[in-house]
């Protein structure tokens, strides 16, 4: 038997095709002769059966940058360098739209994308005079307002960062047995879920001087046990300013931290910290930390700290690498607290690669080695030494370009010469952040 189509159905969907391609053709028309509220309208009314087909994703991203409508800009251009990674109009457009979304380190990353494709001199000079905006833009301050939004859950296997042991051994102890721990003392694991809030404002007082004001709300609530949750608010204003190439900022920190609901932990902060941007877009950092951290439950445990950092930051690229040196002093104010005072010194690596124009992923490495000043005579025999080991891996997941998933993983190892003080910890997390 032959199957024939249907006259009366092809007759009917002619027009429909011919009518989306004059469509398509007045869209290109419209956009050659840069009438673009006229395109980004038209565009705006076929979007819904046409998105993803590059003649229309082209002409409707040009009429969305034009228009500013930069998400829809981006997400054209994501589509159409999906389908066609080596196309260097394309690769252009996404530049430029990242460009005007402020997003610099990603949009240079693309320009430069376009100049190791050896475009037209007209296209080089036009990535150039774009290269030399962002340049500029690095060296100059503009007004920025930030509200983020972090809802995550996950697990945590040791909540209270505790020895997995049932006993402390005598050989560490000034007792001649051992001690029983608590349950409280041990290892304790747990789900959990946390709320996070940051706020940011910045304000230029001139090209190259600015004041801002963050502020910073994470709340973390334990499903097996509430004694470990943690409230941790952070408030903090800076000034920055520029000297030749090189970006500073001095800060004033406050930090307030809640165990179970109660006032367990408050510090306040000094910080200061200049980058040095290279004409190949790496940067070099110098910081210190200079504060006091005062414990509601202990008028003698306060705390002065200084803390001192030295940072590389590779040039943008698809994979950007920050590698840190640092070291530090926590001295104890009153003699009966010395045991907590510490010198300690380490460093960190780690990795963000753009994996997809919406997703990257991410890792770092933490080594640091702490001594500390003298041995808790009350319980100990022996001085704490610690080596502590960090490890975080995790990938993000751009929905649009304030919306994004995350799932992260941490692994924690600390070995010490005490082992109430030996742990290991995992971590696995999965949040959704939203930014405006």
């Amino acid at each position: 038997m032959l199957m024939v189509a249907h006259p009366s159905n092809a007759q009917d969907s002619t027009p429909d095709i011919q009518e989306t391609e004059k469509q398509l053709k007045q869209l290109e028309l419209l956009v050659n002769a840069r009438q673009f509220d006229q395109a980004y309208s038209l565009a705006s009314s076929i979007r819904n059966n046409e998105e993803g087909r590059p003649s229309f994703d082209f002409y409707y991203g040009l009429a969305a940058i034009e228009t500013g409508h930069f998400d829809e800009a981006l997400f054209a251009f994501e589509r159409l360098l999906f389908y066609q990674p080596n196309n260097p109009r394309y690769r252009l457009e996404l530049a430029r739209v990242h460009f005007y979304l402020r997003n610099l380190k990603r949009s240079e990353s693309e320009f430069k994308q376009v100049l190791k494709q050896n475009p037209p001199a007209p296209v080089r000079n036009n990535v150039k005079t774009f290269l030399d905006k962002i340049a500029e833009l690095y060296r100059q301050v503009e007004p920025e307002f930030m509200l983020a939004l972090d809802l995550a859950g996950g697990y945590d296997s040791n909540i209270n960062s505790a020895t997995s042991e049932d006993e402390l051994p005598q050989e560490e102890l000034i007792f001649p047995v051992d001690i029983v721990l608590s349950e409280d003392a041990k290892e304790t694991a747990s789900a959990y879920w946390s709320t996070l809030i940051h706020f940011a404002y910045l304000r230029p007082i001139s090209k190259t001087q600015s004041l801002d004001v963050r502020a910073i709300y994470n709340k973390r609530a334990n499903s097996e046990t509430s004694l470990y949750d943690l409230d941790t608010l952070i408030a903090e204003g800076a000034y920055g300013f520029f000297t030749g190439p090189i970006r500073w900022r001095l800060t004033g920190r406050y930090q307030s931290v809640l165990l179970d609901s109660e006032s367990f932990l408050s510090t306040l902060s000094f910080l200061g910290n200049g980058r040095w941007r290279q004409p190949n877009g790496a940067s070099y950092g110098i910081g210190f930390n200079l504060g006091q951290s005062e414990y509601d439950d202990n008028p003698n445990g306060d705390i002065q700290q200084m803390q001192y950092k030295f940072t590389y930051q590779s040039p943008p690229k698809k994979s950007n690498w920050t590698i840190s040196a640092f070291f530090g002093l926590d001295d104890a104010k009153e003699s009966i607290n010395k045991y907590n005072g510490k010198s300690y010194q380490g460093f960190s690596v780690q990795q963000t690669t753009l994996h997809t124009q919406r997703s990257s992923y991410y890792w770092m490495i933490n080594i640091t080695a702490s001594e500390y000043d003298a041995i808790n005579t009350a319980l100990y025999s022996k001085l704490r030494e610690d080596i502590s080991l960090h490890s975080t891996l995790g990938w993000r997941y751009n929905i649009t370009s304030k919306l994004s998933f995350r799932n992260d993983y941490s692994a924690s190892y600390q070995d010490s010469s005490l082992e109430a003080n030996t742990y290991q910890r995992f971590k696995a997390e999965l949040g959704i952040t939203y930014r405006m």
